[in-house]
């Protein structure tokens, strides 16, 4: 079609409706504002003048706006011939901004519900994006002939209240649909409010006839069911309620017949495009200079690194605090933002950085004794890690640790976290022994998946891991494999910038008889037991035996433990530890047991020297040197 005759055509909509001619001849004859009940408290003859009085005013009125209504479109119809010589171009969204005149001639007021309430308007130059499944499902529930009622379903943060005010925006204008068309989208502030005024408010709502209803987190008040459930099938009154996924399921389920009166739209997280687009457009209105490649960075590391927010609120928050710089904003800005927000080193990897990862593998073998092969692996997966070069649709490594008890399976994975992620928060632990049952899945599922989310980028520790139920085996296959997990809500957890451990005391019988076995020997013995699955073992990119420790490496840590107490004993009470070979030796001698590692060791330590030291102190010596033979 002719780009002018479109324009003219939505401008003669526009004018027709501009002056809600429609809604005014239909009301025509109805009282003023329709407040039949406003003189109540009048006497009779009062009563009588106050409806005649308002049966007049109100026709005048209408007559008015309509004849003015019918003017100004005719005034429009006949600029065709402009419009079809020069190609004007005015598009119904830009009408429909301009709202609509003479709407609340027809309806009533709503004194004690304004007091309670707000009206919710979009801006007019905000834009609204990736939502358009959702305002269809939204048309059709406030355009139904009963029960138009609409339930907004998504976490917070996914854009509902976006939506409610974008269709508050539409309320204004004679040209949207016909459930909120000419309608006051109103958002009512529950909280401590009366059950009187809720009723109140509830009742004068319905009476008005163009009000849509706004009930934010309908969850938090099951108590107010029954007292709603009257008005959500009134032909003139609209509710839209909103909840999150983890609600809809534990609280709203539990109550049928008031979900049946709503149309469910499930409000999801905006994909990749409609969030730059989004950002795009607040960095318009913001008045951040920023161009569109730091914007899909913001994006890329928000939808990477921040997993317990979903789009587009991760990537707004990010865009909120680069506006503080007060500059153009590039992608540097942007990488330090986020580096500071979550904690975790991205962008270019800065000389400090790459000290610690070339350093990594020795520096840990400095501390940890005896397993030089579990110490090489992990150096090289971090390093894989930070350079991106990992394979990013699964997790960045993931490790399983065999060896018996006391040979420094979790002291490996302490010292990794506290190495690389320079905190010791790093390494989120779980004791597998707690999920021995097959219901406890649910449980290990919601705290596994809530702890990534607040730090995905971190070390993720499985104690024990032949302890738990087989079901949680399954369940840990989709991580390993997919590096993702489900949530009973239905939200995705990544663990694409994790590292997975996992220790095992499995085999160790079959380790400490034979330290030299082969490994594929001792996979067949755990598979055959029915341990672990041959699936659920090829899932992990490397399985590392833990060694015996021999008598040698029973020195080496007595060594370190006592540098350790030492240092610690200095810095604290000023006494000074001579540490000779002597010691060692003793110390190690009387610790060393192949079946339990290095535990005996910490044992003898307490009992050879920590004793002597606690006797020193308590014979009120303060400072000075101690030799222990």
């Amino acid at each position: 079609m002719h780009l002018g005759i479109r324009s003219w055509k939505n401008l003669v909509v526009y004018a027709f409706n501009a002056f809600s001619i429609p809604l005014l001849i239909k009301t025509l004859f109805s009282p003023w504002k329709m407040d039949q009940n406003l003189g109540s408290h009048f006497s009779i003859l009062e009563k009588v003048a106050f409806f005649i009085f308002s049966r007049i005013l109100g026709f005048v009125a209408r007559v008015f706006l309509i004849i003015v209504g019918l003017i100004f479109t005719s005034c429009v119809i006949l600029t065709f011939p402009i419009f079809f010589l020069i190609p004007i171009n005015i598009n119904l969204d830009y009408l429909q901004n301009l709202g609509s005149f003479g709407a609340s001639l027809s309806y009533g007021d709503t004194y004690t519900l304004s007091h309670h309430s707000q009206d919710v308007i979009f801006p007019g130059t905000q834009k609204i994006y990736g939502k358009e499944k959702s305002l269809r499902m939204i048309e059709r529930g406030l355009s139904k002939d009963s029960n138009h009622n609409v339930l907004l379903v998504g976490d917070n943060g996914v854009g509902k209240s976006t939506l409610i005010s974008y269709l508050g925006r539409l309320g204004q204008s004679g040209l949207s649909f016909s459930g909120i068309r000419l309608h006051r989208v109103v958002e009512l502030f529950t909280e401590g409010l009366s059950l009187s005024d809720f009723d109140k408010c509830l009742r004068e709502a319905a009476n008005a006839g163009n009000v849509i209803l706004v009930i934010e987190n309908i969850h938090s008040y099951e108590s107010l069911y029954e007292r709603l459930m009257p008005y959500l099938h009134m032909p003139r009154l609209g509710i839209i309620a909103t909840t999150d996924l983890a609600n809809y399921d534990q609280v709203l389920k539990n109550h049928p017949e008031f979900l049946s009166k709503f149309e469910k739209v499930d409000v999801l997280q905006t994909n990749e495009e409609d969030t730059v687009a989004i950002l795009m457009n607040n960095a318009r209105q913001m008045h951040i200079s920023i161009d569109q490649d730091a914007v899909l960075e913001i994006v890329r590391l928000a939808d990477r690194l921040i997993g317990n927010v979903p789009e587009p609120a991760k990537s707004i928050s990010i865009l909120e605090e680069l506006q503080t710089l007060g500059k153009r904003i590039t992608v540097a800005d942007v990488r330090q933002v986020v580096s500071d927000k979550t904690n975790i080193p991205v962008g270019d990897i800065d000389a400090d950085e790459k000290k610690v990862l070339v350093e990594l593998e020795d520096s840990m073998k400095k501390k940890i004794v005896g397993q030089g092969e579990a110490v090489k692996d992990l150096a090289e997966a971090l390093r894989r890690l930070r350079t991106g070069i990992a394979d990013h649709s699964k997790p960045a490594g993931s490790f399983l640790f065999l060896g018996p008890t006391g040979v420094g399976k979790t002291y490996t994975a302490k010292i990794l976290a506290e190495s690389y992620f320079g905190r010791k928060n790093a390494m989120i632990r779980f004791d597998m022994s707690e999920f021995s049952s097959g219901d406890s899945m649910t449980a290990f599922t919601e705290r596994l998946t809530a702890a990534i989310e607040e730090a995905p980028m971190s070390l993720v520790f499985f104690d024990e891991l032949e302890k738990a139920n087989s079901l949680i085996h399954n369940l840990l296959l989709q991580v390993l494999d997919e590096g993702r997990l489900t949530r009973t809500s239905g939200r995705e957890a990544s663990f694409r910038d994790a590292i997975i451990i996992a220790t095992s005391n499995a085999g160790s019988a079959d380790i400490v008889a034979n330290p030299a076995i082969d490994k594929k020997i001792l996979l067949n013995n755990l598979i055959s037991n029915g341990i672990f699955a041959p699936e659920f073992l090829n899932r992990f990119n490397d399985i590392i035996l833990f060694k015996p420790l021999t008598q040698i490496d029973a020195r080496k840590i007595t060594a370190l433990l006592l540098n350790e107490f030492a240092a610690s004993l200095l810095a604290d009470k000023k006494i000074t530890l001579v540490i000779t070979d002597a010691l060692i030796d003793k110390i190690s001698s009387a610790g060393y047991d192949p079946e339990f590692g290095a535990r005996p060791i910490k044992r003898a330590m307490e009992q050879i020297v920590e004793n002597k030291v606690a006797e020193y102190i308590m014979a009120g010596n303060t400072g000075g040197s101690l030799k222990i033979l």
